[in-house]
């Protein structure tokens, strides 16, 4: 008769939208078999963690080239941070938020940005400014796997902060440019979307639509992902016809309503600079002033920009970032120029695969030989031998000794 165990039976699969990261494809069998993690997409094998390691020591070495320093912070932070600043989207229906056992509402951070403003308002009066900071924390969001989109994952974080608008726009936008660069990346790839929100509303004024702003803006952001027809559609709702072609007009970069665009920007010294300094600066970049560039994040205060994929087969956003200049003021400090992109690591290297970028390339290769032992954690399969007979090994020995030296050693062996 047959005992039924009363134990609890767990699933060895990690939490849905979670990786769990092996060493490497020496350690198992059959590899090629192996399920990949739902959003994750294969093209070079499963050696993720030695992805990640690259892609982290580039990140790393090229900021702090760049006189970039590095800090952390838990990954637990205040629920009311991101409720009051990431927007409904990820502040609200992404957020891992709970109590915990003394009634605090505290949150998995979605991402950094909040967490590198509250650190900088607690010490805000013994810091030098401006601040160049670096960080590749863990983050989690709840949304649903999907090619590049899991729940947990890390995510570049480059900031510069106290610095006003200017300059410094131009260096996070080169810095952009420089990190696909750092892997090899070609003009052919990818390409660098920017915009500016104070633009877009003076725009939207001068239009009589910034009571109609919150509805514009979120069919802006996604303007890309669905046609003319679908995108005129939802505007629709609160538009009418003139109003709706003004804002084809302006997404298609026609007419008067694109004219009038261009005049706005005019009279911002940092979209000037970069205008007419980035493409001598990064020739081998392609850089795209568009006014469908909004960035969903509520915090937005001035420059904002993404960073695309040109793959043909699958063209995406893969990140952004952008000028945040009152966030400090939630931490009852001064408003302080602030500015900064985040970059995951999933659409990383998912792009770096796509563009073979990875296994087989000269960057990648030569980082690999020269920071990856090969086969490292495997214990070799020896042939058995018969085991060792210490009474018959004792007696040759004691052949070769003398009476002292045999009376030492038997000495010790009775000890063990």
């Amino acid at each position: 008769m047959s005992k039924t165990s009363n134990n609890p039976t767990f699933q060895t699969q990690p939490y849905k939208g979670t990786r769990d990261f092996y060493p490497d494809q020496n350690q198992f069998t059959n590899s090629q078999k192996l399920p990949l993690p739902r959003g994750q997409t294969q093209f070079g094998g499963l050696d993720f963690f030695i992805y990640q390691k690259y892609i982290f020591h580039t990140w790393r070495q090229a900021l702090l080239q760049n006189g970039f320093v590095e800090y952390d912070t838990s990954i637990i932070e205040q629920a009311e941070i991101y409720l009051a600043k990431s927007g409904e989207e990820l502040g609200g229906k992404q957020l891992y938020n709970f109590h915990d056992k003394s009634d605090r509402h505290i949150a998995l951070r979605p991402e950094m940005t909040p967490s590198l403003a509250r650190m900088v308002a607690d010490k805000y009066e013994q810091l030098r400014f401006p601040l160049r900071w670096f960080s590749i924390p863990n983050c989690f969001r709840y949304e649903k796997p999907q090619k590049g989109r899991l729940r947990e994952f890390w995510q570049l974080n480059v900031d510069i902060i106290g610095q006003k608008a200017g300059i410094v726009d131009l260096e996070i936008l080169v810095i952009v440019g420089k990190l696909f660069l750092e892997f090899g990346a070609t003009k052919n790839m990818f390409k660098i979307m920017f915009n500016h929100r104070q633009i877009i509303d003076l725009w939207l004024t001068k239009y009589n639509l910034i009571s109609k702003k919150t509805l514009i803006y979120a069919v802006l952001d996604d303007w890309h992902k669905l046609s003319v027809a679908d995108n005129s559609s939802k505007l629709k709702t609160e538009l009418n016809e003139t109003e709706i072609q003004n804002i084809v007009d302006l997404c298609a970069k026609n007419g008067q309503s694109w004219s009038d665009y261009l005049e706005i920007a005019n009279g911002f010294e940092e979209i000037k600079l970069v205008l007419e300094v980035l493409p001598n600066i990064l020739p081998n970049v392609e850089f795209e002033f568009s006014p469908t560039i909004i960035r969903g994040i509520a915090y937005y205060t001035g420059l904002v920009f993404e960073g695309f994929n040109k793959n043909p087969i699958s063209p995406r956003a893969m990140f952004g970032g952008g000028r945040y200049d009152n966030l400090m003021e939630l931490f009852n400090k001064p408003a302080t120029p602030s500015i900064g992109l985040g970059v995951g690591e999933v659409t990383w290297t998912d792009f770096l695969n796509e563009w073979n970028l990875l296994d087989g390339n000269e960057n990648f290769e030569t980082w690999k030989k020269q920071n990856i032992l090969e086969k490292v954690g495997i214990m070799p399969i020896l042939e058995e031998k018969p085991a060792l007979n210490l009474t018959n090994e004792t007696e040759n020995l004691e052949q070769k000794l003398d009476q002292k030296d045999v009376e030492k050693l038997q000495e010790i062996l009775g000890k063990l």
